[in-house]
């Protein structure tokens, strides 16, 4: 419910993000929505004798932030699964160590889950095997998913509780690694993951599918948890960017206990567009708490795993392309349904031969059946730079996530070469063309902060320092953008919020210093104070 508060932030800078990007100093909420925005000194004049007054005190106030490609659920259930990420497993030894450990605490015969191994890492980027693990548990079964949600290595008891043998024929949109004797590793390459691990979703080779079958009680309180941590960062509304038949009922659910604290929007998993269709769900359904209407699709494998679909190989490893979950008349078709049904799509596509398959259906299917104003989106969009003219004769918008050139920059550079690794994400030639660019993290890939995101968008710096592509960094303004009324945009949101104008939410994000002033690199230590929704203080001062 909106809040009955009068709320008024006066002094400091306030960021508006509506047409013009203008700055004032203040601005006044009253019953969850945005009354009026000006000068502070004209907007202290008028102010009812009981609203509450924030001094920003030089401050910066920004509309609610957006991340426009989340995956809540997963944030919260991954929590509880053994930590492999990056530092602190730093080798293969240190990730048996860690399973070892986890096996001490869980009952025999139960599933030791890890998330976050991220090998390209470890010393030499060594790939783990099932052997490195089998021995630290001979009596549970293991699985462990990597950073990006696209791989997953499992031990040799899970592989035979499966019945997964070395005879076993890579799936469609996926692949078991072998030796050079041409046995299983344990390592599960996207939709080769759901044959071994399976679960009450079945996704078959519409993408990679990191989801345990969780009790929805157990989401629910998930997603309870999850979004009082995003209220810490700033995040006033997200897009969770694959939500199947296990995630949407607890979203529901949350909704109704009125524990769902952040504003969301559901993009269904394509392999749910038959049930859309049966059920007659066309374009969007919801409320400004909870939404849905948009059909996610993939068409190529990780960036962060070197499996993107690109059509030169990669340096590392060599002789390498990645490959494609559909081929391309079988993703057109797909988005051709979507698209007919009057659904919004957002696609996966990576390299720049999945680009291609994306980019190209849309130029058949928009002139056959053409619409306006549809907002299709490229989610990831990493190295569309062949292809931006098109994107933007085509009203294609690209849906990135900065974040990664800081935490795997490194390893682009290494395993894409520097041409090609500093042209991923092209914020600055897509800024150029006029396509409107839309930031978000892909969390839980990476960190939700979207300060860290920000930072990274305007330096394009890896961990390590190196360069990855000044020349295509923004300004903090526009970056700012990409997480407020661009975001907003992409979801078919932007009357109702990502700007501070009158008659909007009342959605802010207070950060505690200058932010437009900050050097790129700094924006990261830089911290969230308030966080506003409807005009309730979430997060802050109560």
């Amino acid at each position: 419910m909106p809040s009955q508060t009068r709320l008024a932030f006066l002094g400091g800078k306030i960021f508006t993000s509506d047409a013009k990007s203008t700055i004032v100093s203040g601005v006044y909420a009253e019953e969850g929505r945005i009354r009026r925005v000006g000068h502070a000194d004209e907007i202290r004049k008028l102010l009812p004798p009981d609203t509450r007054i924030i001094d920003l005190q030089g401050k910066t106030l920004l509309p609610g932030l957006m991340d426009a490609h989340n995956h809540m659920v997963h944030v919260g259930t991954t929590m509880d699964n053994m930590q492999a990420g990056y530092p602190k497993i730093g080798s293969v030894g240190e990730l048996a160590s860690a399973v070892a450990n986890a096996a001490e605490d869980t009952p025999e015969g139960e599933w030791i889950r890890g998330w976050g191994m991220d090998y390209a890492k470890y010393p030499g980027g060594q790939m783990p095997t099932r052997w490195d693990i089998d021995d630290m548990s001979r009596k549970h079964p293991v699985v462990i998913v990597h950073t990006s949600g696209h791989f997953a290595l499992v031990n040799s008891l899970a592989l035979e509780q499966a019945g997964i043998t070395d005879s076993v024929q890579d799936p469609k949109g996926g692949r078991f690694v072998r030796d050079e004797k041409g046995r299983l590793t344990g390592m599960l390459l996207d939709s080769a993951q759901r044959v071994v691990i399976k679960g009450a979703v079945d996704v078959g080779n519409h993408g990679p599918d990191p989801g345990q079958d969780t009790p929805v009680e157990d989401l629910v309180q998930a997603i309870e948890r999850v979004c009082k941590m995003y209220h810490k960062e700033g995040l006033t509304s997200i897009v969770d960017a694959q939500v199947t038949a296990r995630e949407m009922p607890a979203y529901v659910e949350a909704r109704n206990r009125g524990v769902l604290g952040v504003k969301v929007h559901c993009m269904y998993l394509s392999n749910h567009l038959k049930d859309v269709k049966a059920l007659g769900v066309m374009g969007f359904m919801g409320d400004s708490r909870l939404s849905a209407g948009t059909i996610k699709c993939y068409a190529d494998g990780s960036l962060i795993g070197c499996t993107a679909a690109f059509q030169n190989p990669y340096v590392n490893p060599p002789d390498t392309y990645g490959y494609t979950y559909w081929d391309r008349d079988e993703l057109r078709d797909l988005l051709l349904e979507s698209h007919t049904l009057g659904l919004h799509t957002g696609t996966h596509s990576q390299g720049d031969a999945a680009m291609e398959m994306v980019v190209g259906s849309w130029e058949e299917i928009l002139k056959e059946h053409p619409r306006e104003d549809h907002r299709h989106r490229i989610e990831h969009c990493g190295y569309p730079i062949k292809h931006l003219e098109r994107m933007a004769k085509l009203g294609l918008l690209a849906i990135s996530q900065p974040s990664y050139l800081y935490y795997n920059g490194d390893g682009f550079l290494a395993n894409l070469g520097e041409e090609r690794a500093k042209k991923l994400i092209p914020l600055r030639s897509e800024l150029d063309l006029g396509i409107p660019i839309v930031l978000s993290t892909d969390s839980p890939v990476v960190s939700f902060r979207p300060l860290d995101n920000i930072s990274a968008a305007v330096s394009r710096v890896t961990m390590e320092g190196q360069d990855c592509g000044k020349d295509e960094r923004i300004t903090v303004e526009e970056a700012i953008r990409g997480y407020t009324i661009n975001a907003a945009y992409s979801a078919f949101k932007e009357g109702e919020k990502g700007s501070i104008e009158v008659g909007k939410a009342a959605d802010f994000t207070l950060i505690g210093g200058d932010l437009l002033n900050t050097p790129g690199e700094e924006i990261r230590n830089l911290s969230v104070e308030m966080t506003v929704i409807d005009g309730e203080i979430v997060y802050g001062a109560k």
